[in-house]
């Protein structure tokens, strides 16, 4: 399950640096801005959704634990986000959204 997440997560953000990452969001289309709201209004009831967050439970993996898993791409996470998975309820993000929520997620990138 975490692993198919994970490849949206990761398909979503391109396979480049964080210092890269702007750039890549850029291509995409993407407000790391309007994608931290996004993620603040419809992803923070299960994830950590801030780049340093406070501790938490949650099962669900925190955005910046995602981001920086080797092999997550903007790509991959576009795709994830866009169609129906595992435990995650049917959010239904538009185009947009999908890709603000992307470029924030690049955003968190240390490495």
């Amino acid at each position: 399950m975490w692993h198919y997440v994970l490849a949206l997560a990761m398909a979503a953000l391109p396979g480049v640096a964080l210092a890269q990452s702007g750039a890549q969001g850029a291509a995409q289309g993407g407000d790391a801005t309007a994608g931290r709201v996004v993620a603040q209004t419809w992803c923070a009831g299960c994830h950590a959704v801030e780049a340093r967050p406070a501790a938490s439970s949650d099962p669900a993996p925190g955005f910046a634990i995602a981001a920086n898993r080797p092999g997550v791409t903007a790509d991959g996470l576009s795709t994830y986000l866009a169609e129906p998975h595992g435990r995650m309820p049917n959010l239904s993000l538009s185009r947009t959204d999908i890709a603000n929520v992307v470029a924030y997620l690049l955003s968190m990138r240390t490495r």
